[in-house]
């Protein structure tokens, strides 16, 4: 089982998330960390660094529109050394709680021998857009006891609950997703069976799973020779409870689209969206993917889509 290219180094604790990354080499070559950050990405935070005030939230707001190619509207901040063996980095908005939100969590899980930094332009910008990203740091993450996507959840959620916390009362329990790249997209469907996991969007990675607790969008690369978008057909064909997407991103290789710097591929604005649309009820963004002539559809020089329960 082949995942993306090699480690990226790891960054120093409680720096905030630019949009920066690191580019992937081809399978097994070594790809390199970036870790610049953009202008306005937020400040510095330690460990407790910047969040909402205990009771951050009733979770009676709404979550205002916000366009997936963009940054979106909240300052990020990465925790790094966070989470059960302080073996997790966490991207997070630095303020929680406003207008009475509580956040909605994804979990994530690196390709083979690769860091959370390595996909940081796209895990902070999940953060700008108002998910609390638990990132576990094992470069083998199908692997592990429980396992290591779902520790981070439990972890998270816990955190919640804890005073002391700055996720303190600021989760949305109900709202947990899960990606990842290659071997971290295989973990991520294997995740998809617990209950806690309201929707799935493994990039690059894919397995049949017919016991996931909703929506589910597989993402493939149609120049990816590692884990081709044929491959891929099963896991599709065994949703049939739940809206499935099969979406091929046809320029994309195994590891050509992991961004660099403030470049977002593809495949973080789909899954920015898909996510906005899922665990936080973005209606605007719903014909994105959903309808006779949704977005990506249409978008033929980009994607190749297939779709169930979805029009």
């Amino acid at each position: 089982m082949s995942g993306a290219g090699g480690s990226a180094g790891k960054a120093d604790g409680g720096t905030t998330g630019g949009a920066a990354g690191s580019t992937g080499g081809d399978s097994g070559d070594a790809g390199s960390g970036g870790t610049s950050g953009t202008a306005g990405s937020g400040g510095t935070a330690g460990a407790d660094g910047g969040g909402g005030a205990p009771g951050c939230g009733t979770g009676s707001g709404s979550w205002p529109a916000a366009n997936p190619a963009q940054q979106g509207p909240y300052m990020a901040v990465t925790e790094n050394n966070v989470g059960p063996n302080s073996a997790y980095t966490m991207f997070r908005p630095q303020t929680l709680g406003q207008a009475g939100l509580k956040h909605p969590v994804i979990t994530w899980g690196n390709g083979t021998g690769t860091m959370p930094s390595t996909y940081k332009t796209m895990l902070t910008h999940y953060a700008s857009h108002g998910f609390v990203v638990i990132a576990s740091n094992s470069t083998n993450v199908a692997q592990g006891t429980p396992p290591p996507m779902l520790d981070g959840v439990t972890w998270v959620l816990e955190q919640a609950a804890v005073s002391t916390s700055p996720l303190y009362n600021c989760i949305d329990a109900a709202k947990i997703g899960a990606t990842g790249h290659s071997q971290g997209a295989l973990a991520t469907v294997s995740a998809g069976s617990d209950a806690r996991i309201a929707t799935i969007a493994p990039i690059e990675g894919s397995r049949a799973n017919s016991s996931l607790h909703g929506p589910a969008a597989f993402f493939c690369g149609g120049m990816d020779t590692t884990l081709p978008c044929s491959g891929h057909m099963s896991a599709f064909d065994s949703v049939t409870q739940y809206p499935v997407m099969l979406a091929n991103q046809l320029a994309a290789t195994h590891t050509n689209w992991i961004g660099f710097g403030s470049t977002l591929n593809p495949f973080a604005v789909a899954t920015t969206g898909w996510f906005r649309v899922h665990l936080m009820g973005d209606t605007a963004l719903r014909p994105m993917f959903y309808g006779a002539s949704c977005t990506l559809c249409q978008d033929t020089a980009t994607w190749q889509i297939q779709r169930k329960m979805m029009d």
